[in-house]
């Protein structure tokens, strides 16, 4: 009786059904969904919030999606679980299955911005996104629902943990010295990076998570040192600021990935170009072109 629940959770049956009633359009929506609701994307998503609601939230926000994903590997590595047999698979993945890493860092993104929010609209929609993304990813076969149900769980213990220890966090972080901080923004991705390395796995995304981290956290103290960017004023500025980033964020992802097939160390240039980007050269245009001085 107690493997019961265990054993639905961890077999292929509802992959199964899914493949047997799935349907051509259905697979592409799925795959769109996949991909929309994944962690590039949602660092995209953290970037608008900086860039025109809240560079506070958006900061965090960006933290939440790269610790969510940091764990969500770590604990891949660690449990070492399968993921339902090829024949199902509708996309190519080759890594471990438990947690699965797309519901983990929806989960903790939405999780992190109902809690920050505490609005209803916030949480709809990101109950909504979080179930969406899930049943895609059983219904591309390359989860089991206990995968899901095991990133979701760990995404939102990521968002709670996250929310409660904040204040605390910031204090002691705020009362460092600047280059303290420095020191601290760039050496603390390199953490997940050994911890890896001890496991012997999945190396590659953690270096691209590393530096992504690493990115992020020196670009946004550059930012506050040099630029201090204002958050947005009115909407005509707020889709301003939206469409020349999204620009921006994109020509720079595009150009990486055409590079990459040529020069493979561009694929891990990206993150790092990505994350400074998006928190200090985008808003560092934008305060030329709003003719803000600093």
């Amino acid at each position: 009786m107690v493997s019961d629940p265990v054993q639905f959770l961890f077999n292929e049956n509802i992959n199964i059904f899914f493949r047997d009633t799935g349907t051509p359009l259905l697979d592409t929506s799925f795959r769109v969904i996949t991909n929309v609701l994944s962690q590039p994307v949602y660092i995209f998503f953290a970037s608008l919030i900086f860039w025109c609601l809240n560079k506070k939230t958006g900061i965090r926000a960006m933290y939440i999606i790269m610790f969510s994903a940091y764990t969500a590997l770590l604990a891949k590595n660690l449990f070492g679980m399968p993921r339902p047999p090829a024949y199902l698979h509708k996309v190519t993945e080759n890594d471990f299955g438990f947690p699965s890493g797309h519901a983990q860092v929806s989960s903790g993104f939405w999780g992190y911005l109902g809690l920050q929010s505490k609005r209803t609209r916030i949480i709809i929609i990101g109950a909504v996104a979080v179930i969406l993304v899930s049943v895609s990813r059983l219904y591309l076969g390359v989860h089991y629902p206990g995968d899901v149900v095991g990133g979701i769980i760990f995404g939102l213990m990521v968002a709670f943990i996250s929310y409660r220890g904040e204040p605390g966090i910031l204090k002691i972080f705020n009362e460092q010295s600047c280059n303290s901080k420095y020191l601290i923004a760039l050496f603390l991705p390199i953490i997940p990076v050994l911890i890896t390395t001890f496991q012997g796995g999945l190396l590659k995304e953690e270096i691209e998570l590393g530096l992504l981290m690493a990115s992020v956290g020196a670009g946004y103290l550059l930012q506050e040192e040099k630029i201090r960017f204002p958050d947005v004023k009115n909407k005509k500025q707020k889709i301003k600021r939206a469409f020349i980033g999204i620009l921006i964020l994109g020509s720079i992802y595009l150009i990486s990935e055409i590079l990459s097939l040529a020069f493979p160390v561009f694929a891990y240039i990206k993150y790092a170009a990505l994350g400074f980007s998006s928190v200090f050269f985008v808003p560092w245009v934008f305060m030329k072109l709003e003719g803000v001085k600093y």
